[in-house]
């Protein structure tokens, strides 16, 4: 059931941020193309990330063999487009939680500047490592935006929103790995059936939830057919997924208590659902 009240409305949005927060703080798969560099350099191996003050980071092993010099110089920011992409904490099928777009003007920092900037402390763990690493580089992104396509369609987001979320409290660059890492434990523990009668309370409407999407079912296994997946969870909220044989439905199912660390998901999760969840 779709609800449409403004306080259903302020938790969607509210979801849309944390998703896109989450997402540039480290969760999923990133890929940068240099798209005004001759050829068009791609790094499909990088690992990215948010420094304490909000900055978006990257770091990469670069080979010079592959990504062309004028596309490396220190200090001359680039144009490039980011793209992230991540996947649903289920264990035994790939479903594609989100991705999120976003043109940036990309400067690589000279290994002092990056070596500096690794010494405060601002600058998550694991792209510290990666940027120590042989042939490591560091980068510092400015993008005005960010688009975000999920379960409710695309939803522009300003940059300057997001980092305020950031800077509120939603922790620093490593919050995001361990979310995510909490995620994939209390998913691994639910109940099937439990989660069913969360999918059937939202669809009657017996529940609050948010209906982001409904379509004909099309393209999928016939394995998956009749069965309900954990497409994203954080602090806001549950998305879930419903396959059925003849629509996809996916909604979103807000979270009624105040609990909103990383350890709280379990137990979040096991409120929602009724039944016992590992923490």
């Amino acid at each position: 059931m779709d609800r449409t009240g403004s306080g259903a409305q302020t938790r969607v949005e509210q979801r849309a941020v944390s998703l896109a927060h989450r997402m540039l703080a480290g969760a999923g798969r990133a890929s940068v193309v240099a798209y005004r560099v001759p050829g068009q350099p791609v790094l499909s191996a990088v690992a990215h990330g948010l420094t304490r003050r909000g900055e978006l980071v990257l770091a990469a092993t670069v080979d010079p063999a592959i990504v062309p010099e004028d596309a490396l110089v220190t200090g001359e920011p680039v144009d490039v487009r980011m793209d992230i992409t991540k996947v649903a904490p289920e264990p035994d099928v790939r479903i594609v939680a989100a991705s999120a777009h976003l043109l940036a003007r990309l400067e690589w920092l000279d290994p002092l500047d990056a070596e500096l900037l690794v010494g405060t402390g601002e600058v998550p763990e694991l792209l510290a490592g990666v940027a120590a690493a042989p042939g490591g580089r560091l980068a510092v992104l400015d993008a005005p935006r960010v688009l975000l396509h999920d379960g409710s369609g695309v939803t522009p987001l300003d940059y300057g929103g997001i980092l305020t979320h950031h800077l509120r409290g939603a922790g620093s660059g490593d919050l995001a790995q361990d979310v995510e890492a909490a995620g994939f434990d209390a998913v691994m523990d639910v109940d099937r059936l439990d989660l069913a009668s969360v999918c059937d309370a939202a669809e009657q409407g017996w529940i609050p939830a948010h209906l982001l999407t409904q379509k004909p079912s099309a393209g999928g296994c016939a394995h998956t057919t009749g069965r309900d997946f954990v497409v994203d969870v954080d602090a806001t909220g549950v998305t879930v997924l419903r396959y059925g044989a003849r629509l996809t439905s996916v909604y979103f199912v807000p979270f009624s208590g105040e609990r909103t660390a990383p350890a709280d998901l379990g137990a979040n999760l096991q409120h929602l659902l009724g039944a016992r969840v590992a923490a």
